[in-house]
């Protein structure tokens, strides 16, 4: 079971670190999208979308791994 709980949180922190690193990449390229739009709405928007887009998945990636954590800990597997 210790083996089982050891893989479940390493995947779990890969998982996270990788979110992470592909939301700040959304966010940068949104922010770029927004910053070279020259005054175009429609690229105004496209870099406002990809930046709240990527906040949101975020958003969701963290609450899983919250949940995540609940769970083991509500199987007395730690956390």
């Amino acid at each position: 079971m210790q083996a089982i709980n050891s893989l479940f949180t390493n995947l779990l922190n890969i998982g996270l670190g990788v979110a992470i690193t592909v939301a700040a990449f959304f966010i940068m390229w949104g922010a770029f999208l927004y910053m070279s739009a020259a005054g175009s709405p429609h690229q105004m928007e496209k870099g406002k979308s990809a930046m709240v887009n990527a906040i949101a998945g975020l958003a969701i990636v963290l609450s899983a791994r919250v949940i995540a954590s609940m769970i083991q800990s509500a199987l007395g597997a730690g956390g």
